[in-house]
């Protein structure tokens, strides 16, 4: 099962690029995933997007994060590359309609997939049905 269309997708990264930079936050499975390897962002801090690029099914939509803060050493520390589904977009955007739909297709996608890998592991440890001979054609 492919995730996105490579055809939109593509597309889309194209637009994101040509209307560079963008304003965003970072969403919540982004931050938790920060927290565990120490990096603490307070949720309402904005980043921009100064890079785009389309991964494959793999990846899909990948954006570069630069920090905007006040002192220019450390914007180069606070660089991210993370698929633009984890990110909030700024409402504001030109595209930012068509980057949401993006980012719900690609997650329901990714969820429909993540949850037939679990049927396929389990499909082994269910015990296989006997069927009943019957009597005739039919019965």
């Amino acid at each position: 099962m492919t995730v996105d269309n490579y055809l939109e997708a593509t597309a889309l990264s194209k637009k994101l690029e040509a209307s560079l930079p963008i304003k965003v936050k970072v969403a919540k499975e982004l931050l938790k995933m920060l927290k565990t390897r120490g990096d603490i962002i307070n949720p309402e801090k904005e980043f921009e997007v100064d890079w785009v690029a389309y991964s494959g099914d793999e990846g899909g939509i990948m954006c570069r994060l630069v920090s905007k803060n006040d002192n220019p050493e450390d914007e180069d520390k606070a660089l991210y590359i993370v698929s633009i589904t984890h990110l909030k977009i700024d409402p504001d955007h030109p595209h930012a309609e068509e980057i949401a739909t993006y980012q719900r297709d690609r997650n329901r996608k990714l969820m429909l997939q993540n949850r037939g890998s679990l049927m396929t592991e389990l499909m082994p440890l269910r015990s296989p049905k006997t069927k009943k001979s019957g009597k005739g054609f039919g019965k």
